[in-house]
């Protein structure tokens, strides 16, 4: 039954978005994740941007065992898994006032992010071109939770 469910793809990809989802409601409290809603999705549509650049566009890699559950060229439940990562990154964020303390923890991400992606792609499920290292997807790791990090601060300021 579950093969006729997945089709092609790998069971990798729903169970991951599925772990981090419920990771994001055990953790998250019911009035930070309706705050933080928005922001996961916004979060989902930024890296489901990056990754349709690093995929397509500029061909760094290419997904395997996906379909039929992709979008545009991304699978699908990576995207539900970005945003449960992106909540969960969020809330978590460090109270601290001073930011080196918060590019740490952005960096701590990416690096996790980063780790992540060379797991899939031993995995099989994503396939490197030639010229890409894993080490790559660090820094555009960086640069897409720092986004996402500016995003929250000015709605946090702003107090919308």
């Amino acid at each position: 039954m579950l093969e006729d469910i997945l089709v092609q793809s790998s069971p990798i990809y729903p169970l991951w978005a599925l772990i981090m989802l419920i990771l994001s409601l055990l953790l998250v409290d019911r009035k930070s994740y309706k705050y933080l809603l928005p922001h996961g999705i916004l979060g989902a549509i930024i890296t489901g941007v990056i990754l349709l650049i690093f995929s397509d566009l500029i061909n760094a890699w290419e997904y395997i065992e996906a379909e039929p559950y992709i979008m545009l060229g991304i699978p699908v439940f990576i995207g539900i898994a970005w945003f449960a990562t992106i909540i969960i990154f969020l809330w978590a964020l460090p109270r601290e006032e001073s930011h080196w303390i918060s590019y740490l923890y952005i960096a701590l991400y990416a690096f996790l992010g980063a780790g992540l992606d060379n797991f899939f792609h031993n995995l099989g499920l994503r396939l490197y071109a030639d010229w890409y290292g894993a080490w790559i997807w660090f820094f555009v790791l960086y640069f897409n939770f720092w986004i996402n990090y500016k995003i929250y601060l000015f709605r946090k300021n702003k107090k919308l």
